[in-house]
């Protein structure tokens, strides 16, 4: 028992020294006020002990990681008639969804259509309706596909793509657009100077004929500007760049280019939207598209100009992936933290292609930094 109590004594007096010397090390500092707030400032020995040449910060930076809820439904069948690629999907107020596809043509002069379907809850669709074909002996004769659709000022605008060259056999695009006041149409095509009869571009491709040129356009609404997305390809190869115009009646008119925001490696068409919650442009492509290792990623920038990847997922996506499409609502936005319904084409061969719709999250995890103190 007497050995007990002289070490119980001994620790008594361990704690008193380790408190005492906390006491003189706190005295050496001083307490000032900053910013509405006490700040105790250290010094003497005391700032010599506990000065750290480097900080371990939070990081404010975006880094989204992407990733497939499900396995998806499979809302066509190449069985059913070939493909339906490239959607563009709008997600309504109510729930609901429209969807624009690229569709087979007349399988001669008119190589493709664009469709439209319709669902109350993006699982269930209705039957497809063609609701725009090329015009005979003008500058979109070949096609209309890779449908991008915006709403603003009353009507629906159908970005596609199409070119007037049989010789290339689906080279040498340019970007076109029709508008109607209803998702289904009828539409009205841009001929230049206003809307109805021949259709001519609104942005033209204008270099060696032999390249694929310019088209799957995505557009954004941010106050008063529409952002134009669009692809670019010639021969030596390929980026998404970057037009805008002003929310008007004849906005073709007014598109001023912006250049490139991307180069194109593996990955094919982007399709944006801008994410209200977080104040950012997010973009999304296939990556090693139609390959059997092909992948979802997202991208992001702040000014809608300059993207950089964020992340990919390769987890419940379908081999032979390509031509996506984002639901977005009726001017390009979305909230980034909601589920996302995303569309893509899938099969490994060519033009016999299934379609899939899948549930997609985001998340943006706390990360940190190393910041060197002054």
């Amino acid at each position: 028992m007497a050995g007990k109590k002289k070490r119980e004594g001994s620790l008594l007096i361990d704690i008193s020294i380790i408190v005492a010397a906390c006491i003189m090390f706190l005295s050496f500092g001083e307490t000032q006020n900053e910013n509405g707030g006490s700040l105790l400032r250290i010094k003497g020995l005391a700032s010599a002990m506990t000065y750290k040449p480097f900080a371990i910060v939070a990081d404010d930076s975006l880094n989204l990681k992407i990733a497939a809820k499900d396995e998806g439904d499979v809302i066509f069948h190449s069985s059913e008639g070939y493909y339906r690629y490239g959607p563009s999907i709008i997600e309504n107020e109510d729930g609901s969804y429209d969807a624009w596809f690229s569709s087979p043509g007349n399988n001669s002069t008119q190589w493709d259509y664009i469709t439209y379907r319709h669902s109350e809850d993006g699982e269930n669709w209705s039957k497809e309706k063609i609701v725009l074909k090329p015009t005979a002996k003008s500058a979109d004769q070949c096609s209309v596909c890779d449908p991008g659709v915006i709403w603003f000022d009353g009507y629906y605008y159908l970005g596609y793509t199409s070119t007037s060259d049989y010789k290339r056999k689906g080279m040498n695009n340019s970007a076109f657009v029709a508008r109607s006041k209803n998702p289904e149409g009828p539409y009205e095509k841009w001929n230049g100077k206003g809307w109805g009869g021949k259709p001519q571009p609104i942005i033209s491709y204008e270099d060696d004929p032999r390249g694929w040129g310019i088209g799957e356009v995505s557009f954004v609404v941010l106050e008063k500007d529409l952002y134009i997305y669009y692809t670019y390809f010639d021969l030596t190869g390929g980026y998404t760049s970057l037009a805008k115009a002003e929310v008007c009646e004849d906005w073709p008119l007014t598109i001023e280019e912006k250049g490139m925001v991307i180069g194109r490696t593996t990955q094919d068409s982007f399709d944006v939207f801008y994410a209200d919650d977080l104040k950012t442009f997010v973009a999304f492509a296939v990556e090693d598209r139609m390959a059997e290792s092909s992948r979802i990623a997202v991208y992001t920038s702040r000014n809608g100009q300059s993207f950089e990847k964020n992340d990919s997922t390769k987890r419940y996506v379908e081999d032979y992936a390509h031509n996506l499409g984002v639901a977005k609502d009726r001017q390009g936005h979305q909230n980034a933290q909601e589920e996302l319904l995303i569309g893509y084409a899938y099969g490994r061969r060519w033009g016999r292609w299934n379609t899939k719709f899948q549930s997609f999250s985001l998340s943006n995890p706390v990360t940190y930094k190393l910041l060197k103190n002054d």
